[in-house]
């Protein structure tokens, strides 16, 4: 987070061809611990202590009660404890301590030097977010210490839980939630960023998923550093795992949810990156410096650019049975060709669900939601190897 603050407000209402690359693939792809201080209970000693009587017997005497005189009373007054409260630079030396000493490392091998790794890195954590929160609380911190305490929490909370350690993402996910009720706009944008890193990247969310909290994040934080560069990076993972069709979507996506962004030519580079032979962010800035035209004949004219370029990554392999073998741009449609190698009568049974399941896909996706607000028609037709149509149906808003 380069801290830079920039943040407006600005029109985010995104043409329909925002999400027209998106939508072809998503749909394709789818179709511690609290401290208690007491003092221990003591057993009263005078329920123990006997007294022998002048006649030779035993009886239990009664300690002396609270309004008779001791010979020598010990009166002497408990002492105070006093706590020493820490001030701002001694605690941000510890923030920056614990920093310092949790970044970047690798666990270790072997069980008891791991073991031993663990319990160090946990005391530094420990030891930072307590720092953290005191600072925080800190009548005397300047706003500019309290920025810093707050990010610095979300980063070690964020360690931790890349750590694995149990309760850290709930913690984050908490300091998520407060940093948004205050105003600190930058640090919740930073932190929120990292919460959604470790839910997303590394697990095996459907990428639409991802994708669809990317944008949620960038509708929140408008023209927030973190925007561009997260909607990069989870480009780059996609192609590392040999995704590079959505990658390349998940750039197209980015584009269109950040179009005024600052930093839009940095998702323009990655696109040329992934696909230079397409050429895509030198598309994107042709049609940007194209001569205004009606709205319908602007949507209409960049669904004939999506398509297009859709139509060069074809065929699209969809499950065992269903390969998307073409798609076309209507009069405010898409058409989508698919191929299947079931039956007819396989597909008979099948058709409703398959029907049903597209359109919930398309209505509840942010993607698509914004292509049909448009007035988009997306058609979908299954067809036998031989090019007999089994089933034909249209999603409209």
């Amino acid at each position: 987070m380069t801290g830079s603050g920039k943040y407006w407000q600005g029109n985010r209402a995104a043409s329909a061809v925002a999400w027209t690359a998106l939508g072809l693939s998503l749909l394709c792809s789818a179709t511690g611990c609290e401290a208690v201080f007491g003092q221990a209970a003591v057993k009263d000693s005078s329920s123990g202590d006997i007294a022998q009587s002048s006649d030779g017997v035993e009886n239990l005497n009664d300690q002396p009660s609270a309004t008779e005189e001791s010979d020598s009373p010990d009166e002497t007054p408990l002492p105070e404890v006093e706590v020493a409260v820490r001030n701002p630079e001694e605690l941000l030396a510890e923030i920056q301590e614990s920093l310092s000493e949790t970044r970047n490392k690798k666990r270790p091998k072997g069980r008891v030097i791991r073991e031993t790794w663990q319990a160090v890195q946990e005391q530094y954590i420990a030891a930072g977010v307590l720092a953290c929160a005191e600072l925080v609380e800190h009548e005397a911190a300047t706003d500019e210490q309290l920025r810093e305490a707050w990010k610095s929490k979300a980063v070690l909370l964020y360690r931790a839980a890349e750590y694995g350690w149990p309760e850290f993402v709930d913690r984050l996910s908490r300091t998520v939630d407060q940093l948004k009720q205050t105003s600190f706009v930058e640090e919740a944008e930073y932190a929120d960023g990292l919460l959604l890193v470790h839910r997303c990247f590394e697990r095996n969310m459907p990428v639409h998923e991802v994708v669809e909290r990317l944008s949620e994040h960038a509708r929140e934080f408008p023209g927030g550093d973190t925007c561009a560069r997260l909607f990069v990076a989870y480009a780059k993972k996609l192609e590392d795992r040999g995704l590079k069709n959505s990658a390349r979507l998940c750039c197209q996506a980015a584009i269109w949810t950040l179009h005024d962004h600052p930093e839009i030519d940095s998702i323009r580079h990655q696109l040329s990156v992934l696909d230079a032979k397409a050429n895509i962010a030198r598309n994107w800035a042709a049609v940007s410096a194209s001569v205004q035209l009606k709205p319908d004949d602007a949507i209409q004219q960049e669904l004939d650019l999506q398509v297009a370029q859709i139509r060069a990554v074809l065929p699209i392999r969809v499950d065992s049975a269903t390969t998307l073998t073409d798609v076309s741009a209507g009069s405010h449609s898409i058409n989508y060709r698919y191929t299947v190698t079931i039956s007819a009568q396989q597909m008979e049974l099948q058709k409703e669900s398959i029907r049903q399941k597209v359109t919930q896909l398309a209505r509840s996706v942010h993607a698509t939601r914004m292509i049909l607000a448009k007035g988009v028609t997306l058609n979908y037709s299954y067809n036998s190897p031989e090019g007999s149509q089994l089933l034909f149906f249209s999603v409209t808003d």
